[in-house]
């Protein structure tokens, strides 16, 4: 088989159909010859190849480009081999090659003793797009497996916290019945113990309730269920969880109508009442968590009002954090089911007198997986899901939620769902509310802790009314003037600033076996305390990582116990900080690690930061009395 060869076909034809583009240049950078696709890639409206050149690159590059051309030309035998992007608005990237021309070849083309250059380039954007689009994936995919990761250990740590303290108060209950006789049987520590378990059944319902719902919204597997019923009725049942909380951290609890209920004459309404009731649920959750650690009067008050038209700025003064067209988009409240009647907004406001949100905090409110800060669970707690299930709630329910806040100065959030009027069911039994088999256990074990406490008889309960009055609160009132914190609210996008809270650490004097107990869980951190102090140890605690550093250094100690996820300073850090103290000195004191995390590579990072053992939650009394007496005697050795 033979080729055809046309002998017509000039050197310059050939070197005009290749992809890429092909020039001969001087060492004074003259252009000797060109093909038409390096013309194309390279507009060259003069001989000067470098001032061309550099012309034609995108200005983030040309400074880049301009050092490499000047080594590679400094040099005789050094090959500049670079890629870049070009300039204008069709963005093209291009791989360049400019290679010192051999004797033999500057004789073909006639030039001298300076020498010269091949240069190539070519069109490298479909492989560079390809690259990047690739580059992109994988960090996406590192980036979904990171938060992963961090939905796991938060989930994980917020389930494993309270376990603890319900096997802690289940020991008590059974050491009280087995190892007493009756009359030394303590009513009120059982009772306490009581209480406490119905506090953390309650709030590991809600992890869960939060965990599958996100679920089935990620997934826009969720859909509502709306059926006729009376909202400032039917939000009483979630209100009545936090009776017994409330009354034991002494908040006073007010819940209240506003005249704009009223007005719009709110009564029957289609809805789904019992997912508003869970955005309640989860606002309340934290406004009780955050009221609890006020020094000043503790209040929260709750208020319902409603209007005709969709609040744009909803009172309670709060600030929304907008999703506009999305959020308009998920609305699932038009399908038929929902009836035809006039559509309203009911609006729920939660006021606090808590130590308000830090500034950082408030940005970062709603983003997914997050809470206020990348390791808010440490400072605030809780899974970090509340709120963003609560927004797509609201979004669900053609609403919306926001919150104004200062620190130092409570909390108001705020969210507002659609409703449409209807009437009263024919069939009241389709109206009685019936809770699950776990909020009727919670409410049984709540009670039985207030009948054996006495504290029906010495303590009156928050009254929450079916029918609470209509009265004028501001922070329901349509057109409210913005106050301080809705202000300070709106201000956050340009100025943040991330203030640290503080405590005070509080040591024991005695002369026992001295452990120090660093755990931010108020709960867990009161029990194990006790149970440490009634088997004969000396506590000292600590509530972050910063105060148990303070307290090592000041104090000698013969155990420490440090939990790991903790605000201000964690439990890696501060261990390093005490080794870092210890260094030169004739003690090393056991550090052991007490962490709801379960992963191995947190297990090793533990061990990096100089601790001595770890235990995972939940975990015994006696395992963890053994490890202190053995890390405590080797101390002492």
């Amino acid at each position: 088989m033979s080729l055809d060869f046309n002998p017509n076909l000039s050197a310059q034809e050939l070197v005009n159909i290749l992809p890429n583009g092909v020039a001969i240049i001087t060492r004074q950078y003259k252009l000797i010859s060109a093909s038409r696709r390096f013309q194309e890639l390279i507009p060259c409206p003069n001989t000067n190849f470098r001032e061309c050149w550099l012309r034609s690159i995108h200005s983030d590059d040309q400074e880049r480009a301009a050092v490499k051309f000047r080594d590679a030309t400094n040099d005789k035998r050094k090959t500049l081999r670079i890629e870049y992007r070009t300039s204008g608005k069709n963005i093209v990237w291009c791989a360049l090659t400019l290679e010192p021309l051999e004797s033999a070849d500057l004789q073909c083309f006639g030039l001298g003793g300076d020498g010269g250059f091949v240069c190539t380039v070519a069109d490298k954007t479909s492989e560079k797009t390809a690259e990047i689009v690739q580059r992109e994936a994988a960090e996406e995919a590192r980036e979904s497996k990171k938060q992963q990761e961090r939905f796991i250990d938060m989930i994980s740590h917020e389930i494993r916290n309270p376990l603890s303290a319900i096997l802690h108060c289940t020991e008590d209950i059974i050491e009280a019945i087995y190892d007493k006789k009756p009359s030394e049987v303590s009513t009120p520590d059982i009772a306490e113990a009581a209480e406490t378990i119905g506090i953390c059944i309650a709030h590991q319902k809600k992890i869960v309730n939060d965990v599958l719902t996100f679920s089935k919204l990620d997934a826009s597997m969720l859909t509502l269920s709306p059926r006729s019923a009376q909202p400032k009725q039917h939000l009483t049942s979630p209100l009545a969880i936090f009776r017994p909380e409330t009354r034991k951290l002494h908040i006073h609890f007010d819940y209240k109508a506003d005249v704009s209920y009223g007005d719009v004459g709110i009564d029957w309404v289609m809805a789904d009442l019992d997912r508003m009731g869970q955005v309640l649920v989860n606002l309340l959750s934290n406004a009780v968590k955050f009221t609890a650690e006020s020094k000043n009067k503790r209040t929260i008050r709750v208020s319902i009002g409603a209007a005709i038209e969709r609040p744009s700025s909803y009172p309670p003064n709060v600030v929304f954090f907008e999703s506009g067209d999305e959020a308009l988009r998920e609305d699932a409240t038009n399908t038929p089911e929902w009836g035809s009647g006039e559509v309203a907004y009911v609006m729920v406001a939660i006021k606090d007198s808590g130590i308000g949100i830090s500034d950082q905090a408030q940005k970062k409110l709603f983003e997914r997986f997050n809470q206020a800060t990348p390791k808010t669970e440490s400072v605030y707690g809780g899974s970090g899901l509340g709120l963003n299930v609560s927004r797509k709630l609201c979004h669900l329910h053609g609403g919306e939620i926001g919150v104004s806040s200062k620190e130092g100065q409570g909390s108001t959030f705020g969210f507002f769902f659609k409703v449409r009027r209807s009437v009263k069911p024919s069939d009241s039994a389709a109206n009685r509310q019936e809770g699950s088999k776990i909020d009727q256990l919670t409410s049984q074990i709540q009670a039985l802790g207030n009948e054996m406490s006495g504290v029906n008889q010495t303590t009156t309960e928050p009254v929450i009314s079916k029918d609470p009055a209509v009265t004028r609160t501001r922070e329901s009132e349509p057109g409210a003037i913005d106050d301080e914190r809705t202000v300070h609210t709106s201000q956050l996008a340009s100025q943040v600033t991330k203030e640290n809270p503080s405590a005070i650490y509080n040591e024991n004097q005695s002369t026992k076996c001295h452990v120090l107990l660093i755990e931010d869980n108020a709960i867990n951190r009161r029990i194990l305390s006790r149970k440490l102090k009634s088997k004969g140890f000396q506590i000292s605690e600590a509530v972050n990582g910063q105060e148990g550093v303070n307290a090592a250094r000041a104090t000698k100690f013969d155990c420490i116990l440090m939990d790991q996820e903790m605000p201000v300073m964690n439990g890696c850090t501060a261990a390093r900080a005490i080794r870092d103290a210890e260094k030169g000195g004739p003690r090393h004191v056991p550090i052991l690690g007490v962490t709801a995390n379960a992963r191995a590579e947190q297990d090793n990072e533990l061990f990096e930061a100089g601790m001595d053992y770890i235990i995972h939650k939940p975990y015994s009394m006696k395992d963890l009395i053994e490890k202190i007496n053995q890390f405590s005697k080797q101390s002492k050795a």
